[in-house]
């Protein structure tokens, strides 16, 4: 199946502007955790890794759908 990207730099900013607030919302939970000593440093530290793997592959799938580039 071949993606058909919409070529709408409008909507890809603005996609990522909430990727980068749930990314800001999804790091300080994680400090917040850490903090209050629910989790370990290095556990917090994993979690961040994860979770910023996951961000940049969706930046890279919002910039395929949005701007056609791979």
């Amino acid at each position: 199946m071949q993606n058909h990207p919409t070529h709408d730099p409008i909507a890809y900013f603005a996609a990522l502007g909430d990727e980068q607030e749930a990314l800001d919302d999804a790091l300080a939970a994680i400090r917040d955790e850490q903090q209050a000593g629910r989790i370990t440093v290095a556990a917090a530290a994993a979690e961040r890794a994860g979770l910023l793997e996951r961000h940049l592959a969706r930046l890279a799938a919002l910039r395929a759908q949005y701007l056609g580039e791979s």
